[in-house]
């Protein structure tokens, strides 16, 4: 039902809210239009896949560097309207035949924080990999966007025993096997570039045969949720997360091809083949941490943090969104262990003052059904994101683009929906009884809107048809012209 009373939100929360209200900037804006969503220079190929039961989950598709750039682009005028006549619109969309399970929906203008619509909004739903939006906003805020992942090489054991090269994991599991690509954020940190400077500090030392074992110590407890399917890993969803991996685990750029059962040693290998390619003779060992007194070689780092949340939002990467979690665990003083992302990232929302109360998650990524988060809480983190000017503001410009990019690319196309083509930029989830989509929306009237619309317990086989509603639902709220 539609709520407009500024009442239903907490005084505190509103007086900070509407004293850090500010137009809306272009990093913020930067993907609600069509215009200005190749500006970015990290964009993805397109693509959305579904499996059958037991779970279902966008496909990742493999990230391409594009450096197109920036065009200017104007803030949104503030004396816009503010659309109050949306549940005439949506009530009947979402009343459909077909439409099944329970809904949360919150949808309120992105610049004051007014409330438009709501229904059920306080309710916890399942929200699959629209989890990610919390792990995203929670690597900006905790991490920061500038910060790098770097992968490190160290050297022990000069001796007639003979000398160890430690390949030391630091968060990176898009590590290139080649040369590193300072355009790109999949393979940023090239192995092969890594290997080339380690080879280069082994001659100077006059070192030419060593024994190379990587430091996954970075990372600790289990490597697989135990909350995942393991079949997962075949079905190219998920792989054991590991602080040092190539290719988020991908074991090629096809899509739904299987990931890497041991990403660590397919990465220690490929770093070995590399040094041996510049003359050095190598023995591989079993993981063990690098030793105190380890001396320096050579490193590479990853590209921000900003664009890695910028390719796991656009790819519905769950590996990267894993080790983000675990990165944020680390960021406040935490192990790095699948045990302790969850609430890191639930303490990281809090301390940016956000709305915590309804979630409840078992993993980072959405692939767990025990994830719980409300329309309501959900939108908080969105509407906060669209009015800050920090790291936070990052959230929305770095979401798939309605018939544009990411997994939107192929929604936002047929006669009922292409009036938002380029006007959405929005996170998807879908398992097998989920469907989820939370981000921004323009108005007609050049108003944006940020929504939270998330739907579980559908019965099996109309998931499709509940994605469709939503869409529409979206659609109506950009042909409105409803002040």
């Amino acid at each position: 039902m539609e709520d407009t009373r500024g009442s239903r939100r907490d005084a505190r929360r509103r007086d900070r809210r509407r004293s850090r209200a500010l137009p809306l900037t272009a990093g913020a804006l930067a993907l609600a239009l069509v215009g200005y969503g190749t500006a970015d220079a990290f964009d993805v190929a397109p693509g959305i896949l579904t499996l059958d039961p037991p779970i279902t989950v966008q496909a990742l598709p493999q990230p391409r560097a594009a450096a197109v750039p920036a065009e200017p682009v104007s803030p949104l005028p503030e004396s816009a309207p503010i659309p109050q006549d949306l549940a005439s619109r949506i009530d009947p969309i979402l009343d459909q035949d077909g439409m099944t399970g329970g809904l949360s929906i919150d949808i309120r203008d992105a610049m004051t924080d007014e409330v438009l619509y709501t229904a059920d909004e306080n309710s916890a739903k399942t929200p699959a990999s629209v989890t990610k939006v919390l792990t995203a906003a929670a690597a900006l805020g905790t991490i920061g966007a500038d910060t790098r992942f770097r992968t490190e090489t160290r050297l022990s054991g000069q001796s007639d025993a003979g000398a160890t090269v430690h390949l030391v994991g630091g968060g990176d599991v898009l590590l290139g096997t080649g040369e590193s690509k300072p355009d790109g954020v999949m393979g940023h940190a090239g192995l092969g570039t890594l290997a080339a400077d380690t080879a280069a500090a082994l001659s100077e030392a006059g070192i030419d045969t060593v024994t190379v074992a990587a430091d996954l110590s970075r990372y600790s407890g289990p490597a697989f949720n135990p909350g995942w399917d393991r079949a997962d890993i075949g079905n190219g969803y998920i792989s054991p997360i590991e602080p040092l991996m190539t290719d988020s685990g991908l074991t090629s750029t096809q899509r739904g091809t299987p990931r890497q059962e041991d990403p660590a040693q397919v990465a220690l290998d490929a770093f070995a083949a590399a040094l041996e390619g510049h003359g050095i003779a190598v023995d591989t060992a079993a993981p063990a941490p690098a030793p105190e007194g380890a001396t320096d070689l050579a490193f590479v780092e990853s590209a921000p943090v900003a664009g890695v949340v910028r390719h796991l939002m656009l790819a519905s990467d769950n590996v990267v969104s894993e080790a983000i979690g675990r990165e944020v665990a680390l960021a406040l003083g935490r192990p790095g262990a699948a045990a302790e992302a969850p609430a890191a990232v639930i303490d990281a929302l809090a301390a940016q003052q956000l709305d915590t109360g309804s979630i409840e998650l078992s993993d980072t990524s959405g692939l767990d059904y025990a994830n719980r988060i409300s329309a309501h809480d959900l939108t908080t983190i969105l509407q906060e994101a669209a009015s800050t000017d920090g790291d936070l503001s990052l959230l929305l410009p770095s979401m798939p683009v309605g018939g544009l990019s990411g997994t939107l690319f192929d929604r936002y196309l047929d006669e009922d929906t292409r009036d938002a083509a380029g006007k959405v930029s929005a996170k998807t989830g879908t398992l097998r009884t989920v469907t989820s989509l939370a981000g921004s929306v323009l108005t007609a009237d050049g108003r944006l809107i940020v929504f939270s619309i998330l739907a579980d317990d559908l019965d099996p086989g109309t998931a499709g048809r509940a994605r469709q509603v939503v869409d529409e639902a979206v659609t109506a709220i950009a042909d409105c012209g409803c002040p």
